[in-house]
């Protein structure tokens, strides 16, 4: 998972929260009839769970990544010495560096532990509503 991807994912819950917290927004949608507010709410709780299930997934793999971590950055070094070698690989070659990149990004607990936390407490807020 991209560092990037995770702290976007990180700012838009945080955005997120804050626009529930305010009470122009609260009064905005309390006004709109519960025929068009409860599947949009229903929906984004939906969405919510799902981010939670994979984060939930990448948490229960992170020992298995970090206890690769050397033998990624191994096979890493051998691709980039393999370029220079197999020019006509090139796109093989950088399909599986992403790969190892991806792999060797992954968030760290506390990371994964804050998202989670910030999404129950959203959903939490769009029960309130």
């Amino acid at each position: 998972m991209d560092d990037n991807v995770l702290e976007q994912l990180k700012e838009a819950l945080e955005e997120l929260s804050s626009l529930l917290d305010n009470d122009a927004i609260k009064t905005a949608i309390g006004a709109i009839p519960d025929s068009i507010m409860d599947p949009v709410i229903e929906g984004l709780k939906s969405i919510l769970n799902v981010i939670k299930d994979a984060l939930n997934e990448l948490k229960e793999s992170l020992d298995s990544v970090v206890n690769i971590e050397q033998l990624l950055s191994t096979i890493n070094n051998l691709l980039e010495a393999a370029e220079g070698l197999a020019p006509g690989q090139k796109e093989t070659l950088e399909t599986v560096k992403n790969i190892i990149k991806t792999l060797q990004d992954l968030p760290g607990l506390a990371d994964i532990e804050e998202i989670l936390g910030k999404i129950d407490e959203i959903i939490a807020k769009l029960e309130a509503l």
